[in-house]
């Protein structure tokens, strides 16, 4: 027995967002314009892949978070300043410790401010 979905998939982009315009509309009456669904169907391959990159790395970064504070605070210190951690002077490594003890110790945030307000300001509806 066929189903809607075996008859969705073999539609070509222009009919899909109809079809998909059409479904979503039996839910509640909520309008969404096929035009959006269109965009959402038309968006280039590397833009999906790299949205899953994206997430992949932010699972990495978030446990590392959460294992060592200070060793994640650390490691994105030397990377926005270019040390290779291997390769620091002495003097380097102290003075990184020294910023990153002192993020971490007074819970102070890693984040600009100004990179914060920004991103609220661009995501207030």
């Amino acid at each position: 027995m066929k189903t809607a979905y075996d008859e969705v998939v073999k539609q070509p982009c222009d009919k899909l967002d109809q079809t998909m315009q059409d479904m979503t509309y039996c839910y509640n009456e909520t309008v969404v314009p096929k035009k959006q669904y269109k965009k959402l169907l038309t968006k280039q391959l590397e833009e999906v892949v790299a949205v899953n990159m994206v997430n992949a790395y932010y699972k990495t970064l978030a446990e590392f978070n959460k294992g060592n504070r200070e060793w994640f605070v650390l490691a994105i210190l030397c990377i926005e300043l270019g040390v290779k951690p291997d390769k620091a002077s002495a003097h380097e490594l102290s003075a990184l410790q020294m910023i990153s003890s002192n993020i971490t110790g007074n819970q102070a945030p890693l984040l600009n401010p100004n990179i914060k307000n920004a991103f609220e300001g661009a995501t207030k509806t």
